[in-house]
């Protein structure tokens, strides 16, 4: 009861911040938002804007631009490029005992150098004052210096559908987010995507990410919630729930 009354009582102070990193909305110019779980995300111009995750980028160098496409009184749309290099991180992976997550059988196994890109677009509808829905589409595909080994895949939610492209044709990507306020600085943030590879034998895959966050403070929103997934793995389907928690700081 007390927790709710504080809720309740701190929504009269601070008016709420949508978060606008799934949408065709971008950052204004120099400014900054980082998370736990989150890239840093930069505005670059009043036109563009840059994302990382620094922490990742030393095993896995990863660079996203988002910049304006045209516009009108209730949509905003936008294109983005996402660059990945995952070879370190996969090298690193591959070993024996405790952190080995593939086959560390180096001859007969090498890991060669990769360059994951992703090609987007976001439309963003507005369907009244500070609620938002965005569609997401983008096409996926691996670059590879020498041959890819089918069995360079980590088995896990999240790691095996963006890794099962690293020996198939390209992959489509889908979505919806949804965001909105609940009260004055509690809000939604609810996302679906569908990921479908080509040239592969396990093709389809689903996430679901549904948060609740709470900016309890004028620069900072603290996320609740689940990540719901779905993929065809090579020994089945399966599903997996896993919770997910993150804290943002913007300025």
């Amino acid at each position: 009861m007390k927790l709710i009354l504080f809720l309740l009582f701190t929504t009269k102070i601070f008016s709420i911040d949508l978060p606008i990193d799934n949408t065709a909305f971008l950052l204004e110019k120099g400014q900054k938002e980082i998370g736990i779980c989150h890239p840093l995300r930069f505005g670059k111009s009043d036109k563009i804007e840059f994302s990382i995750h620094p922490i990742l980028g030393f095993i896995i160098p990863n660079f996203k631009m988002k910049s304006k496409l045209f516009s009108s009184e209730n949509l905003e749309n936008a294109y983005f490029v996402i660059l990945t290099y995952p070879t370190p991180l996969l090298k690193m992976v591959q070993k024996k005992g405790i952190g080995g997550l593939i086959t560390p059988n180096t001859e007969e196994v090498k890991i060669p150098h990769m360059l994951v890109s992703e090609f987007g677009v976001i439309s963003t509808k507005i369907i009244k004052e500070n609620y938002y829905v965005s569609a997401i589409g983008s096409i996926a595909f691996t670059t590879g210096m020498g041959n890819i080994d089918k069995r360079i895949t980590i088995d896990l939610p999240y790691f095996y559908p963006r890794m099962n492209m690293y020996n198939s044709d390209y992959t489509l990507i889908s979505g919806l987010n949804f965001i909105g306020p609940i009260l004055k600085n509690i809000g939604f943030d609810f996302a679906t995507s569908m990921r479908y590879t080509f040239g592969s034998n396990q093709n389809l895959a689903f996430e679901i990410n549904n948060n609740i966050f709470w900016q309890f403070k004028p620069k900072m929103k603290l996320f609740l919630g689940y990540d719901l997934y779905f993929a065809e793995y090579p020994y089945g389907n399966q599903w997996d729930l896993i919770p997910a928690l993150d804290l943002r700081y913007h300025w």
